[in-house]
């Protein structure tokens, strides 16, 4: 990941980039196992909310890919199809994983 462009295209510095993206990617943890509990009682609202909120943070950064699925599990979450939404609650523990291992490698 090119976290220098990105804060480029942001406007923002690269050290103040990097502490929003770390910022995003604690927060959407915490957001997933809100994600995971809400799935796991059948519970539309959280899900849709926890969804809510990763995607627009990620968005915001410019990680559009994690935006689209977390995009993605609020609909599904809204329509009260929960199958499909574990195998992209799993996409999206890869995604800020991938992020958070780029962060590492700098």
């Amino acid at each position: 990941m090119d976290f220098k462009a990105m804060a480029s295209n942001l406007g923002i510095g690269e050290e103040d980039f990097l502490e929003l993206t770390e910022l995003l990617v604690t927060t959407s943890f915490s957001d997933l196992a809100v994600l995971e509990e809400g799935l796991a009682q059948g519970s539309r609202e959280p899900v849709a909310h926890a969804a809510h909120s990763i995607k627009g943070a990620a968005g915001n950064l410019g990680f559009a890919d994690i935006a689209a699925i977390a995009s993605e599990v609020e609909t599904l979450a809204g329509q009260g199809r929960f199958d499909p939404i574990n195998a992209k609650a799993d996409a999206l523990r890869q995604g800020l994983d991938a992020i958070n291992m780029a962060m590492d490698r700098r």
